[in-house]
């Protein structure tokens, strides 16, 4: 009987581990699955769950901070077009639609403040919830976009900037085809 016993009791060991071993492989493999992928209704749905994670910044706060000469760089996120009519004072265009495979070009002190603008704060909500992801830690959108700025402070507009993308590159001497 003492036999009996101990194979069952055996049995029931090895059940529990093999459970227990399930158990965490089932945990292992849901924590490396696919993330959780939000869905939504519309675009303006997705805006503004990007607005209620980001960080703003006032119009008088940004204006203040370059008044003291604060160490930040300041995004316009809107298309080249929309640049090139107006802007802030000392901003560098970064198109929403390129931001991720340009910013580190324009801002590439990634702990310096990052104050992104577009025109109403839509397209830059977007863009500030996805740069922490690329390691950019201090990220603010400026409240009412650059039509509030416009409003509140036309002196700093900047009319007619020219972008980077429209500069005069001096061409090399042509190669005269591959690699001569």
């Amino acid at each position: 009987m003492v036999h009996i016993a101990n194979g069952v009791n055996k049995q029931k060991k090895m059940k529990k581990i093999i459970q227990i071993s399930l158990l965490a492989l089932a945990v292992l493999f849901s924590s490396c699955s696919e993330k959780e992928m939000k869905v939504y209704e519309s675009s303006s749905d997705m805006v503004k769950d990007a607005q209620s994670c980001v960080e703003t910044i006032t119009a008088e706060d940004l204006k203040s901070a370059v008044e003291n000469e604060e160490k930040l760089y300041i995004i316009d996120c809107r298309e080249e077009n929309e640049y090139d009519s107006a802007c802030i004072k000392g901003a560098v265009n970064v198109p929403r639609g390129l931001a991720e495979f340009t910013i580190s070009n324009a801002a590439p002190e990634r702990r310096s403040k990052l104050v992104v603008y577009c025109s109403n704060g839509d397209r830059s909500s977007l863009l500030a919830s996805v740069l922490p992801k690329m390691k950019f830690s201090n990220v603010v959108v400026l409240e009412g976009g650059f039509e509030n700025w416009k409003q509140q402070f036309p002196d700093l507009v900047e009319l007619e900037p020219k972008s980077a993308q429209h500069e005069t590159k001096v061409a090399g001497p042509p190669s005269g085809g591959c690699g001569g």
